[in-house]
């Protein structure tokens, strides 16, 4: 059954890449038929060949001089949005990348295509290329989507370490903001709405760069809201300066798992201090703490201890459930729930940029981090093609009547129809003579 599959798949991809070459190369016939001649000289066909999914595909092409630009053009590249020097389908460069945000390695990127296609498609120090071209492109594409006026929003913000190559800093802290309208049902899971990342990649203050974020996406005012969870780091706190109705709130998965480490061999306490905090009881829980006698606490983690006891109680305000406070200002909060999603999205990232013990250039990792974020959001990298020293905007769609002049009649063939080339100045040489003679 494996031989027989394996058999029929190469079969397909023969198939499929004759049957692609055929009708590439009939689009390219029909461009040159019903092209503006005016415009349009053609100066040559040449051949090329695109790596795909279904392998390696061989066509003709032709050349055209603009005149009117003073520049040589494929027709066919234009009508397909497609650049055929690239010599690789961006369906395949899709899947590509789209393994490698997955993967271990982009070495084992490349494998899989290989076991998949047959051959080897692409190596992956290639990978590796098209995907931080495709992020990096990304990056500077601006959105023309309406921004989206909302009362409330939802940051989750959390700070991913990686290891640098080859540079004086041995490692980066990629500071990442996950950023949300709320919860939905969807089945019998529970979904953030309309989910988006933000990827501080400037020099400049995170918050700064953060804000810049929210006046693209969003049509945020001095009534907006919004609700920052984080693990206490001071620059994650420093939102409370930067927005004029911001709610910080401490993550409790990181106060969860500090406290079980210093509190996990005292089953009574831990019980009471864990009931507190997922009752947001902020009073009984540093009471309780507090009351702990130091004695109590392993030898080696004392010092520790008491330098989180300060810590919570720097925090104490951070401790609060968010929906009361809002509650308090008139905003209905049915369908809100406890913040603390970073940790989960940060382990999905941290998965991908630390397996291994890789180490990564600053280019490299923040290009992996917005392929894993395009795909949480359930997108992909566009790979739009950016023009170059001009406002980033992704290149409008060429429209294929653009490129044709308008067809009176129907083209019939050599013998019931009118061959153009015998009524232009070509008529009298020798392919014109020899065209009337056949016809004749």
């Amino acid at each position: 059954m494996k031989e027989l599959e394996t058999l029929l798949f190469r079969k397909l991809q023969e198939q499929f890449a004759a049957g692609m070459a055929r009708l590439l190369e009939s689009l390219d016939e029909c461009l040159m038929h019903q092209r503006d001649h005016s415009r349009y000289r053609l100066k040559d066909q040449r051949e090329v060949q695109i790596d795909t999914i279904f392998g390696t595909v061989r066509f003709k092409r032709r050349l055209y001089q603009d005149r009117v630009k003073g520049q040589h053009v494929y027709l066919l590249d234009r009508m397909l949005a497609f650049d055929g020097r690239e010599k690789l389908s961006p369906f395949l460069e899709e899947v590509a990348i789209e393994f490698a945000s997955q993967g271990p390695s982009y070495r084992d990127s490349a494998n899989r295509l290989e076991a998949l296609l047959g051959y080897r498609v692409l190596s992956h120090e290639a990978i590796r290329d098209k995907l931080i071209t495709r992020a990096e492109q990304e990056s500077t594409i601006v959105s023309k989507a309406t921004r989206r006026s909302v009362r409330v929003l939802f940051v989750e913000v959390d700070g991913l370490y990686t290891s640098l190559q080859r540079q004086r800093r041995r490692g980066i802290e990629n500071r990442i903001a996950v950023v949300h309208e709320g919860w939905e049902q969807e089945g019998g899971r529970v979904r953030l709405r309309s989910k988006r990342h933000y990827l501080h990649t400037t020099k400049g203050d995170f918050w700064e760069g953060f804000g810049d974020f929210l006046v693209r996406h969003y049509d945020v005012d001095e009534n907006t809201w919004l609700v920052v969870n984080g693990d206490g780091a001071e620059w994650i706190g420093e939102c409370e300066s930067y927005f004029h109705r911001c709610i910080y709130t401490l993550d409790r998965f990181h106060v969860t798992r500090e406290l079980r480490r210093f509190l996990g061999q005292l089953p009574e306490t831990w019980k009471t201090v864990r009931q507190a905090l997922a009752a947001f009881e902020a009073d009984i829980l540093l009471a309780t703490v507090e009351s702990v006698p130091e004695e109590k606490i392993l030898e080696e983690h004392r010092n520790e201890w008491r330098k989180y006891v300060a810590y919570l109680r720097r925090h104490r305000r951070h401790l609060i459930d968010y929906r009361k406070v809002l509650g308090e200002a008139g905003i209905d909060t049915t369908g809100m729930r406890p913040m603390g999603s970073a940790e989960a999205q940060m382990r999905v990232m941290a998965k991908r940029t630390k397996r291994g013990g890789y180490s990564w250039s600053v280019r490299g990792v923040q290009a992996m981090l917005r392929a894993i974020m395009a795909r949480q959001e359930g997108s992909r990298l566009s790979g739009q093609t950016i023009a170059k020293k001009q406002v980033l905007q992704p290149n409008p769609m060429v429209r294929v009547k653009d490129l044709l002049r308008e067809v009176k009649e129907q083209a019939k063939g050599y013998i019931n129809g009118t061959i153009r080339l015998l009524h232009g100045q070509y008529q009298s040489s020798p392919t014109g003579l020899a065209l009337k003679a056949l016809r004749g």
